[in-house]
């Protein structure tokens, strides 16, 4: 059975401590809280945590905590707090974990694959080991779930059953299709809004006026002001110009669509990828913590 041993020294931290632990998926095992400075007389001044024999330092999780926080997070590391750093520990433990399982099954991760993932997602290869760590542990995970959830499938009949169930997340807003003027000036709005709004001209030969593309807008997203000048979104309804600050805008409503339900055919392939993908996360989380039955995991959280 695992142990997970947990060192604190303040009786409040411990509400937190099981937040953490259990959004690990480890609650479900043996949990030791032991309040005190030192465990059975041997001093643990400069560990933070255990996996079996191997010793997480303080340094080396400082080190990798300030990277992680400086590359991904892009916060000035003043900004973290003591349950950030906490909250890394147990996602850097957990890191490790997953590495030593995947090297166990013989799954790895080619550094052209590490290269190319970096490169896609994070945009440049100037990083950390710590984050090129994390990287390769995505990326370790993901395999893992192919491996272990390759014959998971989504039938027809949960598809539809999801639909249907859920026809609020499916919900089409109505909306509008608007065609935008800007002008550089008052007097060459107003004009434009005449013309617009009679339609006794086009806004041909009209000096310091741009047209934008007209784009479709959900009528509920519409700021207040262009509701206000809009309302009811007829089709042909222009809105008197608006002072934007640097010209003065037009809108002019050319086309409108009503709201509804995405049909299901339509939903189909979404509703499918969102229940598959929960389903390999399912039995990903269900291996986890099958595995860390193999392992004795200490967390000495009042040193951090």
């Amino acid at each position: 059975m695992l142990n997970i041993v947990v060192i604190i020294n303040r009786y409040e931290d411990i509400a937190m401590i099981y937040d953490i632990i259990y959004n690990c998926g480890m609650m479900l095992f043996r949990f030791i809280i032991t309040a005190c400075f030192v465990l059975f007389g041997f001093s643990y001044a400069s560990i933070v945590a255990k996996i079996n024999q191997k010793a997480i330092t303080k340094e080396e999780l400082i080190d990798a905590f300030n990277a992680y926080w400086r590359e991904i997070i892009h916060m000035p590391i003043t900004h973290a707090t003591k349950k950030d750093m906490q909250e890394f520990l147990v996602e850097y433990v957990r890191s490790q974990i997953i590495q030593q399982e995947a090297k166990k099954m013989g799954i790895n991760v080619r550094e052209s694959e590490l290269r190319d993932y970096i490169s896609k997602n994070i945009g440049s290869n100037s990083i950390s080991e710590t984050v090129k760590n994390f990287v390769r542990t995505e990326l370790l995970t993901n395999k893992i779930i192919n491996t272990i959830a390759r014959n998971i499938e989504v039938g027809d009949k949960e598809v539809i059953a999801y639909y249907y169930l859920n026809l609020r997340d499916f919900k089409l807003p109505a909306q509008v299709l608007v065609m935008r003027i800007l002008a550089d000036d008052l007097d060459t709005a107003n004009e434009a809004y005449y013309r617009l709004l009679t339609g006794s001209g086009s806004l041909e030969g009209m000096n310091s006026i741009k047209e934008g593309k007209p784009m479709w807008y959900s009528i509920q997203t519409l700021p207040e002001i262009v509701k206000e000048q809009l309302y009811p979104y007829d089709v042909g309804k222009v809105s008197k110009p608006i002072d934007t600050g640097s010209g003065y805008l037009i809108l002019k409503i050319i086309d409108r669509r009503g709201g509804g339900i995405l049909p299901l055919e339509e939903a189909k392939p979404l509703v499918r990828e969102k229940l598959l993908k929960e389903k390999r996360q399912e039995v990903f989380k269900e291996w986890f913590q099958k595995v860390l039955k193999e392992y004795r995991v200490e967390f000495f959280f009042w040193q951090l």
